[in-house]
């Protein structure tokens, strides 16, 4: 698809495109995300590794435990990448002086610095979406591993009684929005990085194979914004999770969790699970840019389809 299809596109193409790429994303790899939540959410207790885990839940629990949880994410994810692509988008608009299509003066000339305030611009609006839908998913991903008995708790089975029991014991604010803080402090630097490395590596990969490795240069590119971002991140990810996993009140903020975390386990605890959070970001991410890259270009087409429409009824000519 030409360069760009994608820029010129009207908002909504953002909203549509985000929204289908967030939810294909994530059929593809919320087992791995259930492991790495396992993983990150063991408090006082000696690290396991992947295999143990993933052998661990098939034993207790049955192949189902891999998707416990995707419900809350399946219905926010779509609108949490609708969101944060479509800020992405108009963020650096603005500051190319582009917005409405005037024509200004650009805020910032360095594209380096646009592409990293486009990205943490989507992280920060994206958070407050994707905060509470974290919450319960994480809630139901450790649910068994919380009570101890091989079983999820009645209240937690299933999203929505989740969601209504997190509401219902501790209030909504609290219930829901527990760990939302941690989620905006690790979504701006994350997304940050994660636009300008896509856009980046992309661009790179077009100059050097040409239009022919398109889809090749998307796929590698996507996957290795997502390897990045978390390799760049994921201290920040542990500490949400566990702030996410457990009732409120258990840490007072994110640097009570921090620091609680590190006296009672050592440094290694801020890496536990990167090797499932590795595993999970190629695919998650390259699948999210394909996807995301395939439906502008069917909109386009669609656009151009009705515009030519338009100027058929009004001039008789295509």
């Amino acid at each position: 698809m030409p360069g760009d299809v994608k820029e010129n596109a009207p908002a909504w193409a953002h909203a549509v495109a985000g929204q289908i790429a967030g939810m294909t994303g994530l059929l593809v790899v919320h087992p791995i995300d259930t492991v790495k939540i396992r993983m990150q959410a063991r408090v006082n207790a000696p690290p396991v590794s992947a295999v143990s885990t993933v052998s661990s839940l098939m034993q207790r629990e049955g192949p189902m435990a891999f998707y416990r949880g995707i419900g809350a994410p399946m219905v926010a994810y779509g609108l949490i990448n609708a969101v944060a692509f479509t800020t992405h988008t108009e963020v650096v608009r603005l500051l190319r002086g582009e917005l409405g299509g005037s024509g200004g003066s650009p805020l910032l000339k360095d594209p380096y610095l646009i592409g990293l305030a486009g990205g943490a611009a989507a992280g920060f609006t994206s958070s407050f979406v994707r905060g509470p839908a974290e919450r319960v998913k994480t809630v139901q991903q450790v649910a068994e591993s919380s009570c101890g008995t091989g079983k999820v708790p009645e209240k937690y089975r299933g999203t929505i009684r989740t969601a209504a029991t997190l509401a219902k014991e501790h209030g909504l604010l609290k219930g829901w929005f527990t760990g939302t803080g941690a989620t905006v402090a690790r979504e701006i630097p994350q997304c940050a990085v994660y636009f300008l490395t896509y856009d980046s590596i992309r661009h790179a990969c077009e100059k050097a194979a040409g239009p022919g490795y398109e889809t090749a240069g998307i796929v590698f590119a996507g996957g290795s914004a997502g390897v990045v971002q978390w390799m760049a991140t994921y201290p920040l990810d542990v500490i949400k999770s566990r702030m996410q996993a457990f009732p409120p009140g258990t840490y007072n903020g994110f640097l009570d969790c921090a620091m609680k975390s590190l006296r009672a386990e050592g440094p290694g605890v801020f890496v536990r699970g990167l090797e499932m959070a590795l595993l999970r970001a190629f695919p998650l991410h390259a699948s999210i840019f394909l996807t995301c890259e395939t439906i502008h270009g069917m909109l386009a087409k669609y656009r151009e389809e009705q515009e030519a429409e338009r100027r058929w009824e009004q001039t008789g000519k295509l």
